[in-house]
């Protein structure tokens, strides 16, 4: 009996498991290559966004940059006093005072004229919004990672020329 498994079973068994892998392989293979396909085809689809026109982008900064700026002051002196005391009295931070101001610069965000630049400054302030959010549930360390990702975004804000010549090309 004991020759049998040796001389069947085994090599059986051995055939079987490397079929049933290749098939695993094949698989896994087959899945990949269609998601990779289907990426490109999508973004092969898509439209680049057009020039944005410098003008447009200056009009843009003269009217709203200075909402932004304050905003963003504020923000960040409200996170300063909140972080003084130790995020003691962290509903303090979240006060509703100046909601009908973010309603604007909702409104002034929405407008830019640079696709890239809304979803840029769209980002910017919901992760400052975030920030705030994680604070008042006391998780801070949600709290720093959507600050961090603030810090990128507003990094890269400051980081364009007020001309708006970077604004078109990213």
């Amino acid at each position: 009996m004991n020759n049998v498994y040796v001389t069947y079973l085994l090599p059986a068994l051995i055939i079987v498991a490397c079929v049933i892998g290749a098939l695993v392989v094949r698989h896994r293979r087959i899945r990949r290559t269609a998601a990779f396909e289907h990426s490109h085809r999508i973004a092969g689809e898509s439209l680049t966004p057009a020039p944005t026109d410098p003008a447009a982008e200056q009009a843009w900064r003269r009217l709203h940059e200075p909402e932004l700026e304050a905003w963003l002051s504020a923000h960040e002196e409200r996170l300063d006093r909140a972080s003084a005391d130790g995020f003691a009295n962290a509903g303090e931070v979240l006060d509703p005072a100046g909601l009908e101001t973010t309603d604007r610069l909702d409104i002034a965000v929405a407008a830019h004229p640079n696709p890239l630049r809304r979803a840029e400054l769209s980002s910017l302030l919901a992760a400052a919004r975030s920030t705030l959010g994680a604070i008042a549930q006391a998780d801070y360390t949600r709290a720093r990672h959507h600050h961090l990702v603030y810090r990128d975004y507003k990094e890269s804000w400051r980081r364009l020329e007020p001309d708006g010549e970077n604004g078109a090309g990213g």
